[in-house]
């Protein structure tokens, strides 16, 4: 959840690092601090734990010091063990000053671990359970083992999912990084006379254009132009390098005045990217390159589990929906965090899509390993394609939708629908559910989907209206029916993520069975309700709803002449066909919570709380 960044080269490491914390921190802004190694040969560290202030004020206090040193690490933190302070800002350092370490994960342990130490007379500086990997390392290092070994045989104590990495002053000229387990990444690059390492690639992609991913059970060195991998009993390792085409200038926000914003603009080109080369609009016909398995395997699918967390699992409840009405193969989704845990009954005739945008969140991992364990295929559904999930799945898909800042997920959201949509047409053909008049009918009305989502961004005027209405209230409820109830779940979630307004999302056949009691004058009601096979049944449940009380503001069709004489507000969206509608519904509720939560002044890139990848339980 953290995020690290470390530099080997021959100019001043500091500038350096804090740029690299800019690019990482998504991952976790309560803290940020550096350590160098100066050009005394000691470790020299400074950290700030100012929550969202803690970057700006860390580079104050560097420049301020004049703080050198061509050797160092850098750190931001998402608090789990310990309050959002300055003694519990990373990296941490042994009593003796020895060792500086960073650290991203949770270690099981620590409680027992922190026990032995505070018998043993070491005095800990912090409530967090990183501290314990400096007091232990540098109890290593002390004995003459290396900065690796150190590292290693430290690990070996620790119970749980880590990164971590560190600078010694008996090996002034390195950093070693380690990786055990899924707890996010360490990405490895170089150039002609320096070395990196980072949480997340884009951090890298000013300096390098070819990475190397550390996998669980690995150790790097970085020296200044070079680096060495190893396994956890000291044997080299030869490193697979992999050229990202991320780019640089969509970690900058350019004309928008934030992430958020600048994402959500983005979706009507995350869609062409998704579409491309599956989707031949010329010819009609629909192809994933990327999936190698025989008609006669697909045929014998059986069963269909689609796994995510959070915006990943509406993402692929949507996924699922699609799945069984075109290719009729029954399938579900599941919360990866609940699925990991229940011991499913999945075995090698059961697909299982793991939805993950980064790749590296932790229960979604969990659940990809037992899915491995039962001889599932698997196909990964993300965007990141040299992450720890692409490495697990049989197959992957990358949805293209291009680097994500703002902690809550948009344009992401959109390109995975859009993959698994094509997902769900492949199979439904390969299958011979459709035929192909029907594939090339349905390519048709993809094609128009870039533009049907940019006329709805365009039509922001109504979103806030209602947006400034929807902030004067501290609870809201969101309804949909069919495909429409992930797009509900996901505005319900996005209200929360962004503007921090108690927002629920449900079924709307479920409002007589408890949801019933809450409707009111104080609590609105946002309805999803385009013209579709059950928009009948939504009516009804609208007419519910007003008939308690309470306020409802619905997203429809712009055909619709009936909803805007009952509803309190409406919300159009063009015209479509029906399996396209959760697309266009989606794009108004991001805008909703997106313009609420200007409104209530929140900061919509970095939501308290939160942060972009999850890597930990």
């Amino acid at each position: 959840m953290c995020g690290l960044f470390a530099y080997v080269g021959s100019v001043n490491a500091v500038p350096i690092l804090l740029d690299g914390l800019r690019s990482v921190e998504y991952r976790g802004y309560d803290s940020a601090g550096i350590s160098v190694i100066t050009e005394s040969g000691s470790i020299e560290t400074r950290k700030r734990g100012d929550h969202k202030a803690s970057l700006n004020n860390l580079h104050s206090a560097v420049t301020d010091d004049q703080l050198f040193g061509l050797v160092g690490i850098g750190h931001t933190r998402w608090a789990t063990h310990g309050v959002v302070n300055h003694a519990n800002s990373h990296p941490h350092s042994s009593v003796d000053g020895s060792i500086s370490i960073a650290h991203n994960g949770i270690i099981e342990n620590f409680l027992d671990i922190r026990d032995e130490l505070l018998d043993s007379g070491v005095e800990l500086s912090s409530e967090t359970d990183s501290e314990v990997i400096a007091h232990l390392a540098g109890n290593y290092l002390a004995t003459g083992h290396s900065l690796r070994d150190s590292l290693v045989k430290t690990v070996g104590q620790l119970k749980g999912n880590m990164v971590v990495i560190a600078v010694a002053t008996s090996e002034p000229s390195k950093v070693v990084g380690l990786r055990l387990g899924n707890a996010g990444g360490i990405v490895v690059g170089k150039n002609e006379d320096s070395a990196f390492m980072a949480s997340d690639t884009v951090a890298l992609l000013s300096h390098t254009a070819e990475v190397v991913y550390l996998e669980s059970g690995q150790v790097v060195e970085i020296e200044s132009g070079s680096f060495r991998l190893f396994d956890f009993n000291g044997k080299p390792i030869e490193g697979k390098s992999v050229k990202t085409d991320q780019s640089f200038r969509a970690a900058q926000k350019g004309k928008y005045p934030d992430f958020m914003s600048k994402e959500i603009a983005e979706q009507p080109e995350a869609i062409q990217r998704a579409i491309a080369g599956r989707v031949n609009l010329v010819s009609g016909e629909l192809e994933m390159p990327e999936i190698t398995l025989s008609a006669n395997q697909i045929r014998s699918i059986d069963r269909v589990l689609i796994t995510g967390m959070g915006t990943s699992l509406h993402a692929g409840m949507f996924g699922a929906s699609m799945i069984e009405s075109l290719a009729r193969i029954p399938a579900s989704a599941e919360n990866s965090s609940e699925l990991r845990y229940r011991n499913p009954v999945i075995g090698s005739n059961t697909l299982i899509i793991a939805v993950t945008q980064s790749g590296e969140t932790a229960d979604t991992l969990a659940a990809m390993e037992y899915a491995s364990q039962q001889g599932s295929c698997q196909i990964a559904i993300l965007e990141q394609e040299g992450s720890q999930a692409a490495r697990i799945a049989d197959f992957t898909l990358p949805i293209h939708a291009g680097q994500e800042i703002g902690v809550a997920s948009t344009k992401t959201m959109i390109a995975s629908m859009t993959t698994l949509l094509e997902l769900s047409i492949f199979l439904a053909r390969v299958r011979s559910v459709i035929d192909v008049d029907r594939v090339k009918q349905l390519v048709e009305q993809i094609s128009t989907l870039p533009s049907l989502v940019a006329s709805t961004l365009d039509r922001n005027g109504e979103t806030s209206d209602v947006a400034k209405h929807l902030a004067k209230f501290t609870d809201l409820l969101y309804l949909g029916r069919g495909s429409q109830l992930p797009i509900a779940l996901e505005g319900a979630l996005k209200m929360k993520e962004l503007a921090y307004i108690h927002a629920e999302g449900y079924p709307a056949g479920e409002m007589k069975h408890g949801v019933n009691a809450l409707l009111g004058a104080d609590m609105p009601t946002v309805v999803c309700a385009p013209n579709n096979h059950l928009y009948e049944k939504m009516l009804s449940n609208i007419s519910e709803v007003k008939a308690r009380g309470g306020e409802v503001m619905a997203i429809v069709s712009d055909s619709d002449d009936t909803l805007e004489r009952i509803v309190d507000q409406v919300i159009r969206i063009p015209d479509c066909s029906e399996f396209l509608q959760p697309f266009l519904t989606l794009v108004p509720l991001q805008l909703l919570a997106y313009t609420t939560a200007l409104e209530l002044g929140r900061d919509p890139d970095q939501p308290r709380n939160l942060a972009k990848t999850v890597t930990v339980e």
